[in-house]
């Protein structure tokens, strides 16, 4: 298998969680500990994070720009054809989906699965440091800046899933979401499958 970079988003402020979202945890392991052992456990070698973390392989994005400053900074340091994207808040996601998607061969910029924009394999290639730019530019209204605009504009592809882990592409962002996600984790099996 190919050496791909992986990158664990993780830059945001948390305003809506009103904690950081990275440092909660389940079972004793951070958010955040937890996406990059995901990483590492589906095959990547080098593992970073975007956001200031002491004693993490963090790279700095540029200041609250969204997923989009923090997958530019990633690009920036990796030395790998490829780079995995993982945000820290999709506390279902598993290193069996990311090992999927990183075994697909795919013509074009990325690939993603369906209905949702991460995780997302990127090439590290001029194209995409360029949508990625320009998406940046302080010409851009904000309301431009987003992913499904850089989705579209890198043409990703996307992989249909089936609809039994639809669950593992949630995110919490919220208190609420938290909660939930803590009762559904508590109602898992042995292996982490949602019963």
């Amino acid at each position: 298998m190919q050496k791909i970079t992986g990158l664990v988003l993780a830059g945001g402020r948390s305003s809506r969680m009103g904690t950081n979202k990275a440092l909660l945890e389940i079972n004793g392991e951070t958010l955040l500990n937890r996406a990059v052992r995901l990483l590492e456990l589906s095959g990547c070698k080098e593992v970073f994070i975007s956001g200031d973390y002491y004693g993490q392989r963090s790279v700095p994005d540029r200041a609250q720009l969204g997923p989009l400053a923090g997958i530019a900074a990633g690009l920036d340091i990796c030395k790998t054809e490829k780079i995995l994207i993982l945000p820290v808040d999709m506390p279902y996601m598993t290193s069996e989906l990311l090992q999927l998607l990183m075994r697909f061969t795919f013509a074009g910029n990325g690939i993603s699965y369906a209905d949702a924009q991460f995780p997302l394999l990127l090439l590290n290639n001029d194209a995409n440091r360029e949508i990625l730019a320009g998406l940046l530019a302080p010409e851009t209204p904000a309301n431009q800046r987003s992913m499904h605009q850089f989705c579209r504009a890198a043409l990703i592809i996307e992989l249909p899933i089936s609809p039994k882990y639809q669950y593992c592409f949630e995110n919490t962002n919220t208190p609420e979401e938290w909660q939930l996600c803590q009762r559904r984790l508590n109602e898992t099996n042995h292996e982490g499958q949602l019963l």
